[in-house]
């Protein structure tokens, strides 16, 4: 079926002339002059083919083609606008969805006072919070099941842009009274005398572990595995051996009656910060909960939330400074590439 090349405004001259009945009305309605109206009938009538409208000294009237076109246009072109109001109310932030990608430990630790700042400003966005192990986040932003997410920064593929925010010191936990409390920091040497619970082989931190100890020439110091860390945490309370583990993980109700001590020799950190793919374009809700995080992941960083909400609003009405050297970076590209097409 060819198309018919029509413009929507003369579309709307059309039904606001069906609903005032008076050429002079409808243009008045439309904010434009009578003659301009005229032209936007007869455009819309040379686009289809057939007179839309009847003519005379006395009155206006529609002809049969333009009762049939106003009655099966009219609602179209209202869920047309419809559509389009709830897309720009969503690009606000003032209804709609963002999904965001993170990690379980931060989640736990870090999250509640930027949600309670992030809601004050978008109390009709819902948020869905993909609270998962560090590789899914990952896949959860390569993916676009997430705008963005909050990961560990190892090994990250090509396609993933990144901003360090923090780092998370592994450490040693065991329960109250156990002879390790005695010590400020704790070799990880000396581990190998204890019963270690670790976490499986295939897990990232295990992997990041087993990695830097083997550089630093210490051997892994683990004895008893488990799949997740909510099963090391409850042998740890139950005072069954002494687990290795992130200290944001320690955050966790089932966590705060363990004794922690620094891990030493090598001292090995989590690199914890924002993710998001390159060629993403966050909305502007995501702007503003990606500076929150940015600040809230920072040292210090409980008494800055308010303030950083404050400039997240703001930056929220145009681009944050990774967008913006995102942006920088495709215009350059853009400007090097016409310079060197002939």
């Amino acid at each position: 079926m060819p198309s018919i090349n029509y413009r929507l405004d003369d579309l709307r001259a059309l039904l606001a002339l069906h609903g005032s009945g008076s050429f002079v009305r409808a243009a008045e309605q439309l904010h434009i002059t009578q003659p301009a109206f005229s032209r936007r009938i007869a455009q819309l009538e040379a686009a289809l083919g057939g007179a839309l409208v009847e003519r005379t000294t006395r009155k206006v009237a529609m002809t049969t083609l333009g009762l049939d076109l106003v009655r099966n246009a009219g609602p179209l072109l209202e869920q047309l606008d419809e559509t389009l109001a709830e897309t720009a109310r969503c690009a606000r932030g003032e209804s709609g969805r963002l999904s965001v990608a993170c990690l379980t430990t931060v989640a736990y630790a870090l999250l509640p006072p930027i949600m309670r700042a992030f809601q004050q400003r978008y109390p009709q966005l819902r948020l869905h919070l993909r609270d998962d192990t560090g590789q899914r986040v990952v896949q959860a932003v390569l993916q676009r099941e997430a705008e963005f997410g909050v990961g560990v920064l190892n090994n990250l593929p090509p396609d993933i842009i990144s901003q360090h925010c923090a780092d998370d010191p592994y450490v040693i936990a065991f329960a109250p009274g156990h002879p390790l409390e005695r010590m400020r920091k704790v070799p990880w040497r000396t581990l190998s005398a204890h019963r270690v619970v670790a976490l499986r082989s295939t897990s990232a931190n295990r992997q990041q572990i087993d990695a830097a100890l083997t550089e630093a020439g210490v051997t892994p110091p683990w004895f008893d595995e488990v799949e997740h860390l909510s099963s090391m945490l409850g042998l740890l309370r139950g005072g069954v051996g002494i687990g290795v583990l992130p200290r944001w993980a320690l955050h966790s109700a089932d966590a705060t009656e363990l004794r922690t001590r620094p891990l030493v020799e090598p001292a090995i950190v989590r690199p914890i910060g924002l993710l998001r793919r390159r060629d993403a374009l966050l909305s502007q809700p995501a702007q503003v909960l990606w500076q929150l995080l940015q600040v809230q992941l920072a040292p210090g960083a409980p008494a800055k939330t308010q303030s950083a909400l404050t400039t997240a609003q703001s930056a929220g009405n145009g681009l944050l400074p990774l967008q913006r050297r995102a942006s920088r970076t495709r215009q350059a590209t853009s400007s090097r590439a016409q310079r060197k097409t002939p």
